[in-house]
Parts: structure tokens; sequence; C-alpha cells
């Protein structure tokens, strides 16, 4: 077993001889460390669609009642740590639309060349609306979840930085863009003691194995090519960051009703979109941020559910040289 040592070596010394950045792009802060804080309005819908070229009166949309977030976040050189929860009196009426209770937590680390962000969102409480219809049922029995991770790898990691476009950790100082490649690997649920389908239009002519969907489980893995610029201006201390992901992939489903259990394997298609704009400074920073993402599963009889969230949010951050003396990796 000792020979696997050596191409893993090999791999790993390769990554760090190519990952020297071109410092007349891109340069460390003097001070690794820093606080956040964060504010976002976030919208997310969990929806089910009828067989293709039916009514569209027929697709459900299951959604927490949630509007505006706060929370903080805590950069340790290459590592930041999120935690976020609703603010309290800024979602909708909650006799018409229910209550819900949300989670945030997040975890991120990023080289030059590599990054990985760890996940963790819940919802427990939402409201559901069928196709055109203005009023919601609420659903205070719903709960959603979506856990996992993702992958990054620049390949551009001498003059673009993403440590600079997504958490401000770096400076990139001159305009310069990449090549990104992300995989997706995760779990999305959703769960109710009753069926998420009205009566009314619960049938399999309708929604096939969705038929009155009470549970579905999603462990999923997706490839998502993308591309990504960082526009600087005032030699970096200004920028307007886009990216973009679409891709595809696979998930094991497991779909619950009153009735059975089903089991079997989705297509997956996806897409990621972000767009940030701020001021990095040495000693500060602050951005607003736009994201979008969507995930559409696919199953036998042309149904399929959609995964798609949305948040538009403001950051700003102050910068340290030294957090915790004592422990050096920090």
């Amino acid at each position: 077993m000792k020979w696997l040592l050596v191409p893993i070596a090999l791999i790993y010394f390769s990554f760090h001889a190519t990952a020297q950045k071109d410092n007349n792009y891109i340069v460390q802060f003097e001070k690794p460390y820093n606080i956040q804080f964060n504010t976002w309005l976030n919208d997310y819908n969990f929806k089910i669609n009828p067989r293709q070229l039916s009514n569209d009166g027929k697709t459900i949309a299951v959604s927490p009642n949630i509007s505006l977030q706060s929370g903080l976040s805590f950069g340790l050189k290459y590592v930041t740590l999120a935690f976020g929860v609703q603010v309290p009196g800024t979602n909708n009426n909650e006799k018409s639309f229910g209550r819900t209770n949300y989670f945030d937590f997040g975890f991120s680390y990023y080289q030059s060349f590599f990054g990985v962000d760890i996940y963790s969102r819940s919802f427990s409480g939402a409201y559901r609306i069928v196709g055109l219809d203005t009023l919601a049922d609420v659903r205070p029995d719903t709960k959603i979840g979506s856990y996992g991770l993702n992958l990054f790898y620049n390949f551009n990691h001498k003059k673009f930085s993403y440590r600079s476009a997504l958490s401000l950790a770096e400076f990139q100082k001159k305009s310069s863009g990449a090549f990104l490649l992300m995989s997706n690997i995760g779990n999305r649920t959703i769960d109710a003691d009753s069926s998420l389908i009205p009566e009314k239009n619960d049938s399999s002519e309708n929604y096939g194995v969705l038929e009155s969907l009470q549970y579905l489980q999603l462990w999923h893995i997706n490839i998502r090519p993308g591309y990504a610029y960082n526009f600087c201006f005032n030699d970096g201390k200004w920028f307007i960051s886009p990216s973009a992901f679409v891709g595809a992939g696979w998930a094991s489903y497991q779909i619950r009703n009153p009735q059975n259990s089903i089991s079997g394997n989705s297509f997956e298609a996806n897409a990621h979109i972000k767009i940030s704009t701020g001021n990095n400074h040495p000693d500060y920073f602050w951005n607003f941020f736009l994201t979008y993402d969507i995930a559409i599963n696919t199953f036998p009889s042309n149904m399929s559910v959609a995964n798609e969230s949305g948040s538009f949010g403001f950051n700003i951050g102050y910068r340290f040289k030294k957090l915790i003396p004592k422990i050096k990796w920090l």
C-alpha cells in the first residue's frame, strides 16, 4: 500500500508548486482575520411539477415563511464560519402564511486553487400555493432541509482570486477571470404529515410517482463548470465579481406516501449565479451580493421537482492582525 503514497505526494507537491500567485495581481492582507455582520433577504421554493404539457395551474410551490435573515461570520485565514437566523417580525403575515423556524450554518475553506463549502439549512413550517392561486394553505407540519458540500477548482489561480470574490479574504489588484469547476454533493429533504398535493388534484394521472407525496429525500452529486471574473477598480479597492455555473448530475431518491415507499434514480440539472460588488480595504470591507440557485430533478413519466432559492444581502467586516495569539494555526 505504501506505493500509493508516491502519486499522492506528487500531486500534492505539484499543486503547491503551481499554486504560486502572481503578485502583480494577488496579494495577502497583513490582517488575515476578520469578523463580519451579514443581513440578507431570502426566498426559497420547493416546486412539485405535474406531467409536461399539462395544466400549469397544477404546479405546487411549498415555501418557508422567511424574509430577512442576519448572522455573523468569522474569518480565520483560510477558514470562514457563518451562522444565520431569521429576524423576528420580518416575515409575511403568520395568520395567512404560517410560522417558520429557520437555521443556517456554513463553513468554508479556500486556498488559491481549490475551495470547500459545507452548508446546512433547515426550515420547520411552511405554506403551499397551487398554480396561480393567491391564497396560501398553511402547512405547519412541513419540514425542509438542505445539507451538503461544494468543491471548487480554480484553473487560473495565479491571477484570479476566488477568496477575494467570495470571502474578501484576499486582495486582487487587477481585473482577471478564470474557468472554475464546482462539484456539489448533498442531501435535500421535504417531509410532511400528510400529502403536499391538494386532494382535488392528487392523482397518478397528474403527478405519477409523486402522487400523495409526503416525503422526498434526494442524495445527489453533480458537476458544474463555470466562469468567474473580478472587475477591479482603483487598484482593487473597488470590485464587481460575477460568476455563473451550469451543470448536471445524478440523484438517488426515496419517495413516501400513505400507500407505499418508492426508490430510484433521478437526472438532475442545476445552475448557480452570483454577483458581488463593494469595497475591499486592508482594514475593513463591505459588499452587496445577489445569488440564485436552482436544481431540477426528473422522475418517470415526465414528473419533476425543483428546489429554487435566491438572496440579496449586505455584508460588512473588520480585519484583525492577531486573533488568538497562543494558537499558531489560527
